[in-house]
């Protein structure tokens, strides 16, 4: 069956067997649309084009810092995002001077003091409190997953500071763009501890160089962003900061306008690819395709690309 056919195919079983994705035609408001994401305090949602949404850091006194109940926020916002239908593509930035000065150590510091506070007697012994700082890094390791596990791709656009946690939070991104006065560090190790939240673990596959990982990793060095992008940390550097978030709100607004069945799913089989051996990448996208090249976005896109019709609409996903 020739691609042609099997378009014929796919779009006459759709329509005999009432297959179909109901389209979204409506007046487009970022207000009313974002209003979902308005409870947070740490963060602002808004929607600068249909089917995007731009996700600030909004702690610019403390040079957005990452306190509990921020990570608590990125959790909570794209588990949202993951499960919000208009939703396609995802611009992360940070207000103010700096992108982010890595995590709030006040913050963790008081936490910490609650460890072996004498209010909690519970957590006198080295078992106790063991267990409770690891349930608290589990916490914190969910935040940053949830923008890897979310299925709509995410761009980071980073200007000035990109510090420690940071620098995890943009690794578990899709994509990352840097102003040219970005510079990042992993910066746990001069605060006496090892970095947990992603980069030791993300970074090596982003980068490929092991050596420059352990460089970064043992000094706390800082790169600029002319390195970053020489080592594939970033893809694209900008003149400026304002730039930088308009190149990366105008590439989410190009995936925007494919297919949500295609780019969701290339994104779960580049995720899967990623932890997984070539065979089982393909065998797992053997069974992905058996069922989503079914969908009527493959007869719309493969029938805009016969019919040389630009920008074709998708129904949300």
């Amino acid at each position: 069956m020739n691609s042609f056919h099997l378009i014929r195919f796919v779009s006459g079983h759709n329509a005999k067997n009432g297959v179909k994705r109901l389209f979204n035609h409506r007046n487009y408001s970022s207000a009313a649309y974002t209003t979902r994401y308005a409870d947070y305090e740490h963060i602002q949602v808004t929607a600068p084009y249909d089917h995007v949404l731009h996700l600030e850091l909004n702690k610019a006194d403390k040079r957005n810092a990452i306190c509990r109940e921020m990570f608590h926020e990125i959790h909570s916002c794209f588990h949202e995002i993951a499960n919000d239908k208009q939703c396609r593509a995802v611009v992360v930035s940070g207000v103010g001077k700096m992108f982010c000065s890595g995590i709030d150590y006040q913050d963790i510091m008081d936490m910490m003091n609650t460890v072996v506070s004498s209010d909690h007697p519970q957590r006198d012994d080295i078992a106790s409190r063991a267990k409770f700082i690891r349930q608290m890094t589990v916490l914190l390791q969910n935040s940053f997953n949830s923008i890897s596990k979310c299925d709509k791709p995410v761009i980071a656009a980073v200007h000035s500071g990109c510090i420690g946690a940071g620098l995890d939070l943009i690794s578990a991104a899709d994509i990352r763009y840097a102003s040219s006065d970005s510079y990042f560090s992993i910066r746990e190790v001069s605060f006496g501890r090892a970095a947990d939240l992603g980069t030791l673990q993300r970074l090596p596959k982003i980068v490929g160089s092991d050596s420059l990982i352990r460089e970064l990793a043992y000094t706390a060095r800082d790169i600029g962003a002319k390195e970053a992008k020489e080592f594939g940390l970033v893809s694209r550097v900008f003149e400026n900061p304002e730039a930088c978030i308009n190149g990366a709100i105008d590439l989410a607004r190009n995936i925007a306008l494919r297919s949500p069945v295609a780019v969701q799913g290339t994104k779960v089989a580049l995720n899967y690819s990623r932890d997984h051996s070539e065979k089982d990448g393909l065998e797992f996208m053997q069974i992905w395709n058996m069922c989503m090249i079914q969908s009527e976005d493959f007869v719309i896109a493969a029938t805009a690309v016969s019919n040389k019709q630009a920008d074709p609409e998708f129904a949300d996903l």
